[in-house]
């Protein structure tokens, strides 16, 4: 049976149920940037990019009934029907967290090989927020570095994209995630510094030279690694560990309970993994241009949100023997829409 799509719900910062970003208030056309992470999807366009939608970039699958289908669209719920199945997608999937655990279309920044549908639900996210081009625009959207876990996986996760955004009208060019922080966080300090993006399935890092990108690479560790690491050892659902991390974590004070004392462990093993491999690829690169002067870090994602991580960063940043001087170490403006933003930034650059 053919494929069903129901996209009647897409919510953000912009716009409402029905109402596309692109076609709201006057947005400008001809560039957007687009942030696919295996957490969440992100679109940036308007005015310097700082109008965003976004979507969970998760699902759920219900069995099908007429009543269930029904129900979905008299509450204008997102969705796709596939022959016996329902899949709940996007911000949606949520409302059904507590009984029925969302699963990822993506696994450590590319396309998830243990996900039949996957791909199917990439693009209907993608459509439920980005909406086709009008002519020929550009789009920009993040790709992860390599790494392990991505390397197998990056050339044919980066075509896919590429092919849906193109079938949209879009001319498409894939932007390093790392990179679109710095594009979007570093503008004063001429694109120059290390741009990292903590997010669902990894850690993304550029380390950029006037907007050349002279290092890249990426880790296979990030929130949902904490996440299902805190669930097994303290016997919690995924869905509970990530909600008790979103609404109550606070890395700067000592742990409260079982899980928050979990959490603070994965987060250490996470940013020591991080810190570790990044001194590694400084001493090893041969291509760094010398610099004359320290150069910042910028942190974005998700993973980076909670209170205290900056901090933590920063204790394990300066207890080790850093090959590069650091003038600071600060948070992106809005560590969500930051990779989307500096996609945006990108594309914009590319139509000027």
């Amino acid at each position: 049976m053919e494929d069903i799509i129901k996209m009647t719900g897409v919510t953000g910062v912009m716009g409402g149920p029905g109402v596309s970003g692109m076609e709201a208030e006057g947005t400008e056309y001809g560039a957007v940037g687009l942030d696919v992470g295996t957490s969440r999807i992100v679109l940036s366009n308007g005015s310097n990019g700082h109008r965003s939608l976004s979507q969970l970039n998760a699902f759920v699958e219900l069995p099908y009934s007429r009543m269930t289908e029904a129900s979905l669209n008299q509450n204008k719920v997102l969705y796709r029907r596939s022959g016996k199945s329902i899949y709940v997608y996007g911000n949606d999937a949520e409302k059904f967290a507590t009984a029925f655990e969302p699963r990822r279309s993506m696994q450590f920044g590319v396309l998830n090989p243990q996900e039949p549908m996957g791909q199917e639900i990439i693009q209907s996210i993608i459509e439920s927020i980005v909406p086709m081009a009008r002519r020929s625009e550009l789009i920009c959207f993040s790709v992860p570095g390599k790494g392990l876990g991505a390397d197998a996986n990056l050339v044919y996760h980066e075509g896919v994209l590429k092919r849906i955004l193109q079938s949209m009208g879009y001319e498409a060019k894939a932007v390093n995630e790392g990179l679109a922080v710095v594009f979007a966080e570093l503008q004063n300090e001429n694109f120059t510094g290390i741009g990292i993006s903590c997010g669902g399935g990894m850690c993304n890092v550029c380390v950029s030279f006037l907007s050349v990108p002279m290092l890249t690479f990426s880790i296979p560790m990030g929130g949902d690694y904490i996440d299902s690491s805190v669930a097994a050892v303290v016997d919690e659902s995924v869905t509970q560990v990530r909600l008790t991390k979103e609404q109550y974590l606070d890395l700067s004070r000592s742990p409260r309970d079982k899980v928050s004392g979990a959490l603070h462990i994965y987060y250490e093993e996470v940013l020591n993994r991080l810190v570790d491999k990044l001194r590694e690829e400084l001493e090893s690169a041969r291509n760094l241009p010398k610099m004359d002067r320290s150069i910042p870090i910028v942190l974005s994602g998700g993973t980076a949100k909670p209170r205290g991580f900056l901090q933590k960063f920063e204790g394990i940043l300066k207890s080790s023997d850093f090959p590069v001087r650091i003038s600071e170490v600060r948070l992106a403006m809005d560590p969500l829409t930051a990779t989307a933003r500096g996609c945006y930034i990108a594309a914009m650059s590319e139509v000027r």
